[in-house]
């Protein structure tokens, strides 16, 4: 019953996501609704995906979104962070570097504080 509801809500979802784009790509063509036909929609639709290959294929990302630094890819900027996160070398590195001694921390119990 839950994939029934699911497959639904995708249906519908994708619906509505093609339908709204239809009315923008007709809006923008300067028409009114429904004069646009479906083989020009698709046209329109076929022409942006190729821009977008394009302009891929011209930043020379073989399909990975770049960082904003332009060092690499979105994905290997994340391994790294993980890489980083899972190993803790420069936080160990940072906290054994560091002269002074950490405050303890007291709890107050009552009319007795347990440093």
């Amino acid at each position: 019953m839950g994939l029934k509801k699911a497959a639904g809500i995708l249906v519908f979802s994708v619906q509505a996501v093609i339908g709204a784009d239809y009315y923008f790509q007709t809006r923008d063509a300067g028409l009114n609704w429904g004069d646009l036909s479906a083989t020009d929609y698709g046209t329109i639709v076929q022409d942006r995906f190729a821009r977008a290959r394009a302009a891929r294929a011209d930043d020379g990302s073989a399909g990975l979104p770049e960082t904003a630094a332009g060092g690499g890819t979105v994905w290997s900027e994340a391994a790294s962070y993980g890489r980083r996160l899972l190993t803790g070398g420069e936080q160990v590195a940072e906290a054994q570097s560091g002269e002074e001694a950490p405050q303890p921390v007291c709890i107050r119990r009552g009319n007795v504080a347990d440093c």
